[in-house]
Protein backbone atom coordinates (compact mmCIF):
# COMPACT_ATOMS: atom_id res chain seq x y z
CA UNK A 1 0.00 0.00 0.00
CA UNK A 2 2.87 2.40 0.77
CA UNK A 3 3.13 5.02 3.43
CA UNK A 4 0.86 8.05 3.45
CA UNK A 5 0.32 11.10 5.61
CA UNK A 6 -2.59 10.91 8.04
CA UNK A 7 -3.83 14.03 9.82
CA UNK A 8 -5.04 13.64 13.37
CA UNK A 9 -5.69 15.05 16.81
CA UNK A 10 -3.88 13.37 19.71
CA UNK A 11 -5.51 15.25 22.60
CA UNK A 12 -9.26 15.91 22.89
CA UNK A 13 -11.89 15.88 25.63
CA UNK A 14 -15.61 15.12 25.80
CA UNK A 15 -18.37 15.58 28.37
CA UNK A 16 -16.99 12.45 30.06
CA UNK A 17 -14.59 14.88 31.74
CA UNK A 18 -14.51 18.65 31.13
CA UNK A 19 -15.16 18.82 27.38
CA UNK A 20 -18.16 20.49 25.82
CA UNK A 21 -19.16 17.84 23.24
CA UNK A 22 -20.43 14.30 23.50
CA UNK A 23 -18.29 11.60 21.92
CA UNK A 24 -20.62 11.44 18.93
CA UNK A 25 -20.50 15.22 18.46
CA UNK A 26 -16.72 15.24 18.72
CA UNK A 27 -16.42 12.50 16.09
CA UNK A 28 -18.64 14.42 13.67
CA UNK A 29 -16.63 17.58 14.26
CA UNK A 30 -13.41 15.67 13.60
CA UNK A 31 -14.78 14.38 10.30
CA UNK A 32 -15.85 17.89 9.27
CA UNK A 33 -12.29 18.99 10.00
CA UNK A 34 -11.05 16.28 7.58
CA UNK A 35 -9.16 14.37 10.25
CA UNK A 36 -7.98 10.84 9.56
CA UNK A 37 -7.67 9.87 13.23
CA UNK A 38 -8.78 11.09 16.64
CA UNK A 39 -7.54 10.08 20.11
CA UNK A 40 -10.00 10.57 22.98
CA UNK A 41 -8.16 11.72 26.13
CA UNK A 42 -10.59 12.57 28.91
CA UNK A 43 -9.10 13.37 32.32
CA UNK A 44 -8.55 10.32 34.55
CA UNK A 45 -11.34 8.40 32.81
CA UNK A 46 -11.13 5.03 31.08
CA UNK A 47 -13.48 4.60 28.13
CA UNK A 48 -16.60 2.98 29.54
CA UNK A 49 -17.81 1.66 26.18
CA UNK A 50 -16.24 0.43 22.98
CA UNK A 51 -15.46 3.25 20.58
CA UNK A 52 -17.91 3.16 17.67
CA UNK A 53 -16.83 2.41 14.14
CA UNK A 54 -17.13 5.56 12.06
CA UNK A 55 -16.46 5.60 8.34
CA UNK A 56 -13.51 7.68 7.22
CA UNK A 57 -11.83 8.17 10.59
CA UNK A 58 -9.80 6.00 12.98
CA UNK A 59 -10.77 6.36 16.65
CA UNK A 60 -8.15 5.53 19.28
CA UNK A 61 -8.61 4.91 23.00
CA UNK A 62 -6.85 7.23 25.40
CA UNK A 63 -6.96 9.08 28.68
CA UNK A 64 -5.12 12.06 30.14
CA UNK A 65 -3.58 11.20 33.49
CA UNK A 66 -4.09 14.51 35.25
CA UNK A 67 -2.36 15.38 38.51
CA UNK A 68 -0.92 18.39 40.34
CA UNK A 69 2.51 17.09 39.34
CA UNK A 70 1.72 17.05 35.63
CA UNK A 71 -0.40 15.72 32.79
CA UNK A 72 0.34 12.76 30.52
CA UNK A 73 -1.65 11.22 27.69
CA UNK A 74 -1.99 7.45 27.64
CA UNK A 75 -2.92 6.11 24.21
CA UNK A 76 -3.95 2.82 22.72
CA UNK A 77 -5.63 0.93 25.57
CA UNK A 78 -9.26 0.98 26.68
CA UNK A 79 -8.38 0.70 30.38
CA UNK A 80 -5.12 2.46 31.16
CA UNK A 81 -5.10 1.72 34.89
CA UNK A 82 -7.52 0.30 37.44
CA UNK A 83 -7.27 3.27 39.80
CA UNK A 84 -6.17 6.81 38.89
CA UNK A 85 -5.43 7.87 42.48
CA UNK A 86 -1.92 9.35 42.57
CA UNK A 87 -0.20 11.93 44.79
CA UNK A 88 3.54 11.50 44.23
CA UNK A 89 6.01 11.05 41.39
CA UNK A 90 6.77 7.52 42.56
CA UNK A 91 3.06 6.66 42.44
CA UNK A 92 2.84 8.17 38.98
CA UNK A 93 5.72 5.99 37.78
CA UNK A 94 3.79 2.97 39.06
CA UNK A 95 0.66 4.09 37.15
CA UNK A 96 2.70 4.74 34.03
CA UNK A 97 4.34 1.32 34.20
CA UNK A 98 0.96 -0.33 34.76
CA UNK A 99 -0.35 1.31 31.58
CA UNK A 100 2.81 0.38 29.67
CA UNK A 101 2.38 -3.28 30.62
CA UNK A 102 -1.09 -3.10 29.05
CA UNK A 103 0.42 -1.84 25.80
CA UNK A 104 -0.08 1.91 26.18
CA UNK A 105 1.93 4.73 24.61
CA UNK A 106 2.81 7.48 27.12
CA UNK A 107 3.02 11.14 26.11
CA UNK A 108 4.35 13.99 28.27
CA UNK A 109 1.84 16.84 27.92
CA UNK A 110 2.65 20.57 27.84
CA UNK A 111 5.55 20.26 30.31
CA UNK A 112 6.43 23.98 30.22
CA UNK A 113 2.86 25.30 30.40
CA UNK A 114 2.67 28.26 32.78
CA UNK A 115 -0.67 27.19 34.26
CA UNK A 116 -0.25 23.41 34.43
CA UNK A 117 3.36 22.37 33.79
CA UNK A 118 5.09 19.09 34.53
CA UNK A 119 6.15 19.82 38.12
CA UNK A 120 7.63 16.42 38.90
CA UNK A 121 11.04 15.40 37.63
CA UNK A 122 11.29 16.28 33.93
CA UNK A 123 12.87 12.99 32.87
CA UNK A 124 11.97 12.71 29.21
CA UNK A 125 13.29 9.13 29.12
CA UNK A 126 10.20 8.06 31.09
CA UNK A 127 8.00 8.95 28.10
CA UNK A 128 7.50 7.56 24.62
CA UNK A 129 6.40 10.89 23.11
CA UNK A 130 6.49 14.62 23.91
CA UNK A 131 3.59 16.99 23.25
CA UNK A 132 5.79 19.90 22.19
CA UNK A 133 2.93 22.06 20.85
CA UNK A 134 -0.24 22.32 22.95
CA UNK A 135 -3.36 24.20 21.79
CA UNK A 136 -3.06 27.09 19.31
CA UNK A 137 0.46 28.51 19.17
CA UNK A 138 1.37 30.66 22.17
CA UNK A 139 4.46 31.69 24.10
CA UNK A 140 4.65 28.58 26.31
CA UNK A 141 4.98 26.40 23.21
CA UNK A 142 8.08 28.35 22.15
CA UNK A 143 9.58 27.71 25.58
CA UNK A 144 8.76 24.00 25.24
CA UNK A 145 10.32 23.88 21.77
CA UNK A 146 13.56 25.27 23.20
CA UNK A 147 13.44 22.64 25.96
CA UNK A 148 12.90 19.85 23.42
CA UNK A 149 15.85 21.18 21.40
CA UNK A 150 17.98 20.91 24.55
CA UNK A 151 16.85 17.29 24.99
CA UNK A 152 17.89 16.56 21.40
CA UNK A 153 21.32 18.09 21.98
CA UNK A 154 21.69 15.87 25.05
CA UNK A 155 21.08 12.79 22.89
CA UNK A 156 17.39 12.03 23.45
CA UNK A 157 15.42 10.95 20.38
CA UNK A 158 11.92 11.49 21.77
CA UNK A 159 9.20 11.77 19.08
CA UNK A 160 6.95 14.83 19.16
CA UNK A 161 3.29 15.62 18.48
CA UNK A 162 1.03 18.63 18.61
CA UNK A 163 -2.06 18.35 20.79
CA UNK A 164 -5.15 20.47 20.27
CA UNK A 165 -6.17 19.80 23.88
CA UNK A 166 -9.68 20.41 22.58
CA UNK A 167 -12.46 21.14 25.06
CA UNK A 168 -14.83 23.46 23.20
CA UNK A 169 -14.96 26.34 20.75
CA UNK A 170 -15.40 29.96 21.75
CA UNK A 171 -17.67 32.09 19.59
CA UNK A 172 -16.46 31.75 15.98
CA UNK A 173 -13.29 29.78 16.71
CA UNK A 174 -12.59 26.24 15.50
CA UNK A 175 -10.01 24.84 17.88
CA UNK A 176 -10.21 21.08 17.31
CA UNK A 177 -7.44 20.74 14.73
CA UNK A 178 -5.15 23.54 15.88
CA UNK A 179 -2.59 22.12 15.88
CA UNK A 180 -2.84 18.91 13.88
CA UNK A 181 -0.26 16.10 13.86
CA UNK A 182 0.56 14.45 10.54
CA UNK A 183 1.74 10.85 10.83
CA UNK A 184 3.47 8.98 8.00
CA UNK A 185 1.92 5.52 8.28
CA UNK A 186 1.65 2.27 6.32
CA UNK A 187 -2.00 1.89 7.35
CA UNK A 188 -4.79 3.53 9.28
CA UNK A 189 -5.33 1.11 12.17
CA UNK A 190 -4.68 2.37 15.72
CA UNK A 191 -1.64 0.11 15.83
CA UNK A 192 -0.28 1.55 12.56
CA UNK A 193 -0.79 5.14 13.68
CA UNK A 194 0.61 4.75 17.19
CA UNK A 195 3.53 2.72 15.85
CA UNK A 196 4.39 5.52 13.44
CA UNK A 197 4.14 8.11 16.21
CA UNK A 198 6.47 5.98 18.36
CA UNK A 199 8.86 5.83 15.40
CA UNK A 200 8.88 9.63 15.24
CA UNK A 201 7.38 9.84 11.76
CA UNK A 202 5.52 13.05 12.61
CA UNK A 203 5.25 16.67 11.57
CA UNK A 204 2.98 19.32 13.07
CA UNK A 205 0.91 22.05 11.43
CA UNK A 206 -1.45 24.75 12.64
CA UNK A 207 -4.26 23.07 10.71
CA UNK A 208 -5.31 20.56 8.06
CA UNK A 209 -4.26 21.79 4.63
CA UNK A 210 -2.02 24.54 6.00
CA UNK A 211 1.78 24.87 5.97
CA UNK A 212 3.47 21.48 6.36
CA UNK A 213 7.16 20.49 6.43
CA UNK A 214 8.87 17.19 5.66
CA UNK A 215 12.49 16.13 6.17
CA UNK A 216 13.85 13.42 3.92
CA UNK A 217 17.20 11.75 3.34
CA UNK A 218 16.67 9.22 0.59
CA UNK A 219 14.02 6.84 1.93
CA UNK A 220 14.48 8.08 5.50
CA UNK A 221 12.24 10.63 7.23
CA UNK A 222 11.73 12.27 10.63
CA UNK A 223 12.36 9.82 13.45
CA UNK A 224 14.79 7.71 11.44
CA UNK A 225 18.51 7.35 12.09
CA UNK A 226 20.62 7.55 8.93
CA UNK A 227 24.15 6.22 8.51
CA UNK A 228 26.38 9.21 7.82
CA UNK A 229 28.42 9.18 4.60
CA UNK A 230 30.41 11.76 2.63
CA UNK A 231 27.38 12.24 0.35
CA UNK A 232 24.74 12.54 3.08
CA UNK A 233 22.17 15.29 2.67
CA UNK A 234 18.68 16.17 3.80
CA UNK A 235 15.87 17.58 1.72
CA UNK A 236 13.51 20.01 3.42
CA UNK A 237 10.12 20.14 1.68
CA UNK A 238 7.56 22.79 2.61
CA UNK A 239 4.01 22.85 1.33
CA UNK A 240 2.11 26.15 1.32
CA UNK A 241 4.89 28.34 2.67
CA UNK A 242 3.27 31.76 3.03
CA UNK A 243 4.76 34.99 1.76
CA UNK A 244 6.85 36.58 4.49
CA UNK A 245 7.08 33.38 6.54
CA UNK A 246 10.53 31.92 7.22
CA UNK A 247 11.71 28.32 6.99
CA UNK A 248 14.36 27.74 9.66
CA UNK A 249 16.48 24.57 9.87
CA UNK A 250 18.42 23.59 12.99
CA UNK A 251 20.99 20.99 13.96
CA UNK A 252 22.89 20.39 17.19
CA UNK A 253 24.88 23.63 16.66
CA UNK A 254 21.78 25.82 16.31
CA UNK A 255 20.24 27.52 13.27
CA UNK A 256 21.97 26.50 10.03
CA UNK A 257 19.60 27.71 7.31
CA UNK A 258 16.86 30.31 6.85
CA UNK A 259 14.68 31.16 3.86
CA UNK A 260 11.98 33.83 3.87
CA UNK A 261 9.35 33.35 1.18
CA UNK A 262 8.87 36.19 -1.30
CA UNK A 263 5.60 34.63 -2.46
CA UNK A 264 3.21 31.94 -1.24
CA UNK A 265 3.83 28.45 -2.61
CA UNK A 266 5.78 25.23 -2.18
CA UNK A 267 9.51 25.28 -1.46
CA UNK A 268 12.30 22.75 -1.07
CA UNK A 269 16.02 22.82 -0.41
CA UNK A 270 18.77 20.20 -0.07
CA UNK A 271 21.41 20.65 2.62
CA UNK A 272 24.65 18.68 3.12
CA UNK A 273 25.16 16.68 6.30
CA UNK A 274 28.78 16.85 7.45
CA UNK A 275 28.68 15.51 11.00
CA UNK A 276 26.62 13.26 13.29
CA UNK A 277 23.64 14.77 15.05
CA UNK A 278 20.07 15.80 14.33
CA UNK A 279 18.12 18.09 12.02
CA UNK A 280 14.74 19.66 12.59
CA UNK A 281 12.80 22.44 10.87
CA UNK A 282 10.20 25.11 11.64
CA UNK A 283 8.26 27.78 9.81
CA UNK A 284 8.09 31.03 11.77
CA UNK A 285 6.23 34.28 11.18
CA UNK A 286 6.35 37.68 12.83
CA UNK A 287 3.17 38.84 14.53
CA UNK A 288 1.15 41.82 13.42
CA UNK A 289 0.58 44.67 15.90
CA UNK A 290 -3.17 43.95 15.99
CA UNK A 291 -2.52 40.25 16.76
CA UNK A 292 -0.12 41.18 19.55
CA UNK A 293 -2.69 43.59 20.98
CA UNK A 294 -5.44 40.96 21.04
CA UNK A 295 -3.08 38.25 22.28
CA UNK A 296 -1.91 40.34 25.22
CA UNK A 297 -5.49 41.11 26.23
CA UNK A 298 -6.47 37.42 26.18
CA UNK A 299 -3.26 36.07 27.70
CA UNK A 300 -3.12 38.89 30.23
CA UNK A 301 -6.40 37.68 31.72
CA UNK A 302 -5.27 34.04 31.91
CA UNK A 303 -1.57 34.55 32.67
CA UNK A 304 -0.97 38.02 34.16
CA UNK A 305 2.81 37.55 34.28
CA UNK A 306 2.85 37.26 30.47
CA UNK A 307 0.89 40.46 29.86
CA UNK A 308 2.69 42.74 27.37
CA UNK A 309 5.53 40.26 26.93
CA UNK A 310 7.77 40.98 23.94
CA UNK A 311 6.51 38.23 21.63
CA UNK A 312 9.00 36.60 19.25
CA UNK A 313 8.08 35.07 15.89
CA UNK A 314 5.50 32.30 16.28
CA UNK A 315 5.70 28.79 14.80
CA UNK A 316 3.12 27.77 12.19
CA UNK A 317 4.64 24.35 11.35
CA UNK A 318 7.41 22.17 12.73
CA UNK A 319 8.92 18.73 12.18
CA UNK A 320 10.17 16.00 14.40
CA UNK A 321 13.91 15.35 14.16
CA UNK A 322 15.91 13.13 11.81
CA UNK A 323 19.22 11.74 13.06
CA UNK A 324 22.62 10.95 11.53
CA UNK A 325 25.21 8.66 13.08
Amino acid sequence: MGRKWLAGVTHAHTVASDGGLTLEELIEKAKKNKLDFLIITDHNVNCKEDLPESAGITLIYGTEMTYKGGHANVWGVKEAVDDFTCDTYEQWLEKKNEAKKRGAVICMNHPLCTLCPWRWEKDISQFDVLEVWNAPMHYDNLVCTDWWDKQLREGHKTPVVGGSDYHRDYRITNLLANPVTYVLSEGNTPEDILGSIMAGHTTISSGVGKTMIELRSGEYVMGDTVKLSENSEIEVIVKKLKKGHSLVVYNQTGEIYRHTAKKTGNFSVKLPVKSPGFFRAEVRHTLSPIFKFGYNIYIGKRIPEQRNIDLPAFISAMTGAIFFE
